[in-house]
């Protein structure tokens, strides 16, 4: 891929770990932004373990570079996020700044005795904690974007807000690939057992199965309001009722693994591009991503125009009005998703360098154990929808966010006229009877 050849501003959403709420004890964890320097890469932090003919073209489609300084200022806040906390392994503890991702399910973070790449990161030394327990049996784990890391197994304690999770195997990487610049020390991985490297169980089922919070689900609200103070929440132990609105449409989980689940149909306007097909929920991946002859059906609806330098769809946003534009849903169960033209556009530059409007829809066939093609619903899907993923009874839930209606502020040059496309809560959401299940705080 092409370099930059400038900065790009980087949007990373660091978590700060807060004191569980009075009289519950679900984890409430606020995200708020902040910003690094150079980055020649979008963030996809899926496992490939158990993709298939998948590794080549989602690293293709996840490693985005951007050739022109104008791409390099609004792409930005959107296009690389991770969702950064803090934890500590051992004993006294060692801290870490950790990726919380759904597309994977592994801990890891860099050893004292690592030996590629490791400049920058905080590094675990086993020799240092009284409660750390020899494993030994090796690691490895490639990731969507390109990037690896591998070393070896070991046990301690990992405390997260004061709370201690024992006997947590983890990963101490000796060789990092793809990483440098990065903020993250590791990875926190929150997908199913199946998807470790060695069958250990993961940090969350542990933290279940200790009695440590209340409920075994976790939930995620993410703000699209990239100016905001908050980049929005993270919930061990429950889902907060304050960040959508409406009820929870529950979905049963197809495939252990990814957080896997099947999709009624995906369209484009009032085409139906595709139907009967499956869908993981992945806080690691920024974009939405599918098969290629259903993204190529989208794009083409969309009137894109490939651009080799990024590697990304282009919309013509001069002369196109977003009438013309239409939404793109995803019926998940009995209810339809809608993206407006404003919620699946990255607009990045400014008057000075002229503006580039980006489908957030790049192709990729990627497989799952059983040969069934999926989609990636990365951040511009959950940024809409509030996501609850439920271990205990094998489903995840989404509900709209309290920031839907949020759209970028749109400079006058752009589109040719000022219509709007109708709200689609009001007009094109199916009812479902689906009902909540939340923790009232």
């Amino acid at each position: 891929m092409l370099k930059m050849i400038s900065t790009l501003l980087v949007m990373l959403i660091i978590v700060h770990l807060c004191e569980k709420s009075a009289g519950d004890d679900i984890f409430r964890i606020p995200i708020n932004r902040a910003h690094r320097p150079s980055s020649n890469r979008t963030n996809s932090t899926v496992s490939t373990k158990i993709m298939t003919n998948s590794q080549k073209s989602l690293s293709t489609h996840a490693k985005i570079s951007l050739a022109t300084s104008s791409v390099n200022e609004n792409l930005t806040n959107e296009l690389d996020a991770y969702f950064i906390g803090t934890i500590s392994i051992g004993t006294p503890p060692q801290n870490f700044r950790i990726d919380f991702d759904t597309g994977s399910s592994d801990l890891w973070v860099p050893s004292s005795q690592c030996r590629s790449s490791c400049n920058g990161f905080n590094k675990y030394n086993s020799a240092e904690s009284t409660t750390y327990v020899a494993n030994g049996k090796k690691f490895s784990i490639s990731y969507g974007d390109g990037s690896s890391a591998s070393g070896i197994l070991s046990v301690d304690v990992v405390t997260i807000n004061g709370v201690a999770v024992k006997n947590q195997t983890f990963a101490e990487c000796t060789y990092l690939v793809g990483m440098t610049g990065d903020i993250n020390d590791g990875i926190l991985g929150l997908a199913f057992p199946s998807l470790t490297s060695d069958g250990e169980k993961p940090f969350f089922y542990n933290m279940w199965s200790q009695g440590l919070i209340p409920e075994a689900t976790f939930s995620f609200y993410l703000n699209p309001d990239t100016s905001a103070t908050s980049g929005g929440e993270l919930i061990f132990g429950g889902a907060d009722p304050s960040k959508y609105t409406g009820s929870i449409t529950y979905i049963s989980v197809s495939l252990e693994g990814y957080w896997e689940f099947p999709i009624a149909s995906v369209s484009v306007g009032s085409t139906i591009v595709s139907s009967s097909t499956y869908a993981i929920a992945d806080t690691g991946t920024t974009l939405i991503i599918g098969p290629t002859a259903q993204i190529n059906s989208i794009n083409i609806a969309l009137g894109v125009t490939y651009d080799s330098q990024s590697q990304m769809y282009t919309v013509d946003c001069y002369t196109r009005s977003l009438s013309s534009l239409p939404n793109v849903t995803f019926t998940i169960g009995d209810r339809a998703f809608i993206l407006t033209p404003l919620q699946y556009l990255s607009i990045s530059g400014d008057q000075s360098t002229g503006y580039i409007c980006y489908s957030v829809f790049p192709p990729s066939d990627s497989t799952d154990s059983n040969g069934n093609l999926f989609w990636i619903l990365g951040d511009y899907f959950l940024y809409r929808y509030y996501s609850i993923f439920d271990i205990q009874n094998n489903r995840v839930g989404f509900a709209t966010s309290m920031s839907y209606d949020w759209i970028p502020t749109v400079d006058s040059s752009l589109f040719s006229t000022s219509s709007t496309t109708t709200n689609p809560r009001t007009s094109t959401m199916k009812t479902t009877t689906s009902t909540a299940r939340t923790t009232t705080v």
